[in-house]
């Protein structure tokens, strides 16, 4: 059976059985007191840490995705494309005038990969290569970016 101390006063002492895996926290009153407190070999009390603050790429990984929907009316919203561009874009995949640019300076097979995957995605990921390249165009930095996912995530 293993033994730790609970709380730096020593009064809690909590026993874990190693077969079963089950805890019991057993404090001065308890039957298993008297013994169990005056075991050698009992692991000291150690505070809990605090887990590190996440990266900016763990927050950024963990917002929900936008869907193809709330994409287009961020990217009309922002200025980004018309209005026909939009109703294109969702209705059909068509790439829009100012994002033309963009797929035309991949290399092949890049610019194929990159155009199919602007016509078919379902959901975009902040961290998504495509997002970063669309936001590169339009000379946005990452708090502009986790801004705009945020705030048209409910949109």
């Amino acid at each position: 059976m293993q033994s730790e101390w609970r709380n730096a006063e020593h009064t809690m002492l909590a026993l874990t059985d190693e077969g079963t895996g089950h805890v019991v926290i057993v404090e001065p009153g308890h039957p298993l007191w008297a013994t169990a407190s005056l075991q050698s070999g009992i692991a000291p009390f150690s505070p809990p840490t605090t887990p590190p603050e996440p990266t900016p790429e763990e927050v950024r990984a963990a917002l929900p995705p936008l869907t193809r929907r709330q994409v287009f009316i961020a990217l009309h919203r922002l200025g980004l494309i018309t209005a026909p561009e939009a109703v294109a874009a969702a209705a059909t995949g068509a790439i829009p005038a100012a994002l033309e640019p963009l797929f035309t300076a991949l290399p092949e097979p890049d610019q194929t990969d990159a155009r199919v995957t602007f016509a078919a995605f379902q959901m975009a990921y902040r961290l998504d290569p495509l997002t970063a390249m669309i936001a590169s165009a339009a000379s946005l930095t990452e708090t502009e970016i986790d801004a705009i996912w945020t705030g048209f995530a409910a949109t």
